[in-house]
């Protein structure tokens, strides 16, 4: 007979070593053993009935994608994880439904934006995170736009290095670029930038 222990191992394998209380429950799991194995340092929480495989996680960006499942990467954190720029953030960026509520006293390095669903929603994609896990964050044309809003702008050098690497992208899409850049109103920039260096 499979024990409950054997049923978590196995949904951890398929579930990139992380499982919450909701899921547990749906797989016919006790969230006493869930508490029992975090006690046993088998597992670990990385939020209120939220739990890793020690060890073998290991990835900061999906962790935190696992505690806060409706933030995308953002800005200069999704630009990181496109490879468009060559520094770890300190602090990474997430953002959010306008609706939606935290706790102010945040824990992680974590700075967090918030949206209106018309414009938090557009861009939203799949990538894989450092650690091969994946990840939701804005594709790339949105991100280029993000940097460049006047609220919250990134620095210069980061800009720069991000608008040099895009032209250097095989598959840059330069219609939807601009299609965003009318939509986030920074239209002028992008065609400034892509002018010089395309």
């Amino acid at each position: 007979m499979i024990t409950q222990t054997e049923i978590i191992d196995e949904f951890l394998k398929q579930n990139q070593g992380q499982i919450n209380t909701k899921e547990a429950k749906e797989n016919g799991i006790s969230t006493k053993m869930l508490s029992w194995l975090y006690s046993k340092g088998k597992l670990d929480r990385i939020a209120r009935g939220v739990y890793i495989k020690p060890y073998e996680f290991g990835d900061d960006v999906s962790a935190l994608q696992f505690r806060f499942s409706k933030g995308v990467y953002f800005k200069d954190t999704s630009l990181f994880l496109h490879g468009m720029i060559d520094r770890t953030p300190d602090t990474y960026e997430m953002n959010f439904p306008l609706t939606y509520s935290y706790s102010a006293d945040l824990d992680v390095p974590l700075k967090i934006y918030r949206q209106k669903n018309e414009l938090y929603d557009i861009g939203i994609e799949e990538i894989k995170s450092p650690g091969g896990h994946y990840v939701v964050a804005y594709n790339v044309e949105r991100t280029l736009c993000d940097i460049l809003r006047s609220r919250d702008r990134s620095d210069a050098e980061t800009i720069k290095q991000a608008m040099n690497s895009y032209v250097k992208i095989s598959d840059k899409k330069l219609d939807r670029l601009t299609e965003y850049s009318k939509i986030f109103k920074v239209q002028k920039e992008i065609s400034n930038y892509m002018e010089v260096l395309l």
